[in-house]
């Protein structure tokens, strides 16, 4: 049985992500901190959920994930964020940031990259965001940890391409999404569900980069940042 790691698969994004890859054929294995939304996820037998906190990195628990034979995409898209100017951004908040955003997904794709850079097919993606890409006020640690972790994927495929191996690590640089709790809203994934579909489509087609309405909203909105 083919598997899929999904980390942050219980809500939002991900989790409308994991439905996706139960309808073609994966068995999800969901990392999360809470239990799948059994609303939107109505096949128990489809997934297996893991109780995960990225605070309390559990190294044996993604070693044994990443030696499994059956496992054949890894996706990330755990992350919090609160938009608030820096100076009202405590000190354990910023480290918290930084660990469960960016470093602890490093640390996972490490585990997982003699996988990754394995001569058989393995398909990898990471949630980062558009505030990786361009700086926003409010945005300042948050928008660090994605910039961090859109370089570190960046420059991983460079070593992928350079060594001769076909396979890449996907980064979903979106901006506002809706139909997700990341702003304390409910879990819609009527809403999401379109953008889910276009990242596992990117996903198997091994792209590097994938920024939802970049034609319409972002070409624009990058060209005047750099410009700017």
């Amino acid at each position: 049985m083919k598997k899929a790691v999904v980390i942050g698969g219980s809500n939002g994004i991900g989790l409308t992500i994991v439905n996706n890859l139960i309808n073609k054929g994966y068995h999800a294995v969901i990392l999360d901190v809470c239990e799948p939304d059994t609303t939107v996820l109505t096949d128990q037998q489809a997934y297996t959920y893991c109780r995960t906190n990225l605070l309390d990195f559990d190294e044996a628990l993604f070693a044994e994930l990443a030696d499994c034979p059956d496992v054949s995409l890894l996706m990330i898209t755990a992350g919090f964020g609160r938009v608030a100017d820096f100076e009202f951004l405590h000190t354990a908040e910023i480290e918290k940031l930084l660990r469960v955003n960016m470093l602890a997904a490093i640390k996972i794709i490490r585990l997982f990259y003699h996988r990754i850079k394995s001569d058989g097919d393995f398909y990898c993606g990471v949630m980062g965001s558009i505030a990786g890409w361009c700086s926003s006020p409010m945005f300042s640690v948050y928008a660090a940890s994605k910039a961090g972790l859109c370089r570190f994927v960046e420059s991983v495929n460079i070593e992928l391409e350079a060594a001769g191996c076909a396979n890449r690590i996907l980064d979903v640089s979106p901006g506002s999404i809706k139909g997700t709790r990341f702003n304390g809203g409910d879990n819609q994934p009527e809403q999401t569900d379109a953008l889910a579909q276009q990242i596992v489509c990117n996903l198997f087609a091994r792209q590097t980069r994938f920024i939802p309405d970049f034609d319409s909203i972002y070409s624009d909105v990058l060209e005047r940042y750099h410009t700017d």
